[in-house]
């Protein structure tokens, strides 16, 4: 079997925008730092004790126009005229809006809005894709911990009946033995099909952990390669594989700063076939010229090697993936993170590079996690926020 390289195959445009810069690998809270250039305009609070006031400053609560922000964005309407009144002639406005939000949190029309918004997060939807969406709006609606999102063994693909206005249980039938939430999900793993899983893993990290690759950096640097190029993941160089595909390339790019993760993570994906049914053997392929072959284990990871959700953390199957995820502190700042973005009318953390200080996205994943990880609650306090109700 032929020997190529990364840059050959081009597998690094197959993952386009998967390996990014390290400064595009801030975690899913951080905006981007500004230096100090001893101009002053810094982040150097000795140059700048007091900062300028800004147009934020000048922001007045208004409860109704907070009203009407709410009931675009949660039941697609305007709120009637009978409840801006009440907001407007309340001896406690504060009181009378959080009243009405609760009230469109039990709307059925929420119901259906939040399956719109998973569909724009999960970038699928409609039709046969559109179990993934009704099962995550699920989740939040019904005020389940959002673990279930990665964890759920049961009905993982129910539907939405428009005329009762409810969930309707549904069971993935893809062949699965045991399901992981989302991370079995058919659609899913239809529409990301791709040469070796890459474009199943990258949906994966981009959706929850609100980062493109690369994943993980090591305290300190390294060179590697005749190139002496920069190395700086923390997995052991030498654990992925150097044929068929040469993932320790280093002559354009150093592909093993991110694929030391993927390909820790891609094998448990390997089975899903373009139909998103698992099968015994595995399904995807490794793209050599003239032909692509079927992806061996081996051409993903050196003899020894398992899979991982992260180093120090090794996942045998799917159901321990999940497990995992459920556990890391950056899938409950990530998910946040969308929802204070989708309240705040914000773009994509990931592809628009939306990113949220961490300061401010703090308190609410305090929240997150007080409520047992009930998302809809978090989204809730997000629409209370000074932030919300201030214009």
């Amino acid at each position: 079997m032929k020997r190529v390289t990364m840059t050959i195959l081009g597998l690094t445009l197959l993952t386009a925008g998967a390996c990014a810069t390290d400064s595009d690998s801030n975690p899913p809270g951080a905006g981007p730092t500004t230096p100090d250039d001893g101009s002053g305009s810094g982040t150097n609070t000795q140059d700048n004790p007091e900062p300028e006031p800004t147009a934020l400053d000048d922001r007045k609560v208004d409860y109704n126009e907070a009203l009407r922000t709410a009931s675009l964005k949660l039941t697609d309407s305007l709120p009637r005229l009978t409840d801006i009144i009440a907001v407007r002639d309340a001896s406690d406005p504060k009181e009378a809006y959080e009243e009405r939000l609760a009230a469109m949190l039990e709307d059925s029309r929420f119901s259906e809005r939040m399956i719109r918004y998973w569909r724009d997060v999960f970038r699928q939807g409609g039709g046969t894709l559109d179990s993934a969406p009704v099962f995550a709006a699920r989740v939040l609606v019904e005020g389940r911990p959002f673990t279930d999102l990665l964890t759920a063994t049961e009905s993982t693909c129910p539907s939405y009946d428009t005329t009762s206005d409810s969930f309707v249980d549904g069971n993935c039938d893809n062949g699965v033995e045991t399901h992981a939430g989302l991370l079995t999900n058919p659609g899913v793993m239809a529409q990301f099909y791709s040469n070796m899983a890459f474009r199943r893993v990258r949906w994966v990290q981009e959706i929850f952990a609100c980062q493109s690759f690369p994943a993980e950096f090591r305290e300190s640097t390294t060179k590697v390669g005749e190139e002496k190029a920069t190395y700086t993941s923390p997995w052991d160089f030498d654990t992925v594989s150097a044929e068929p595909v040469d993932f320790r390339d280093t002559s354009s790019v150093v592909c093993a700063n991110c694929h030391t993760s993927m390909n820790h993570l891609a094998p448990l994906f390997g089975q899903f076939d373009d139909e998103g049914t698992w099968q015994d053997s595995v399904q995807v392929e490794t793209p050599l010229s003239p032909e692509p072959v079927p992806t061996e284990l081996s051409h993903w990871l050196v003899d020894g090697e398992e899979t991982a959700w992260r180093l120090g953390e090794p996942t045998a199957n799917l159901p321990e993936l999940g497990a995992a995820m459920a556990q890391d502190p950056a899938v409950a700042e990530c998910l946040t993170a969308r929802l204070y973005n989708f309240a705040m009318s914000k773009q994509d953390i990931v592809s628009e590079l939306a990113t949220i200080p961490v300061a401010v996205l703090e308190p609410y994943v305090k929240v997150l996690k007080e409520s047992d990880g009930d998302l809809g609650h978090t989204l809730e306090t997000i629409m209370k926020s000074e932030d919300f109700v201030r214009f």
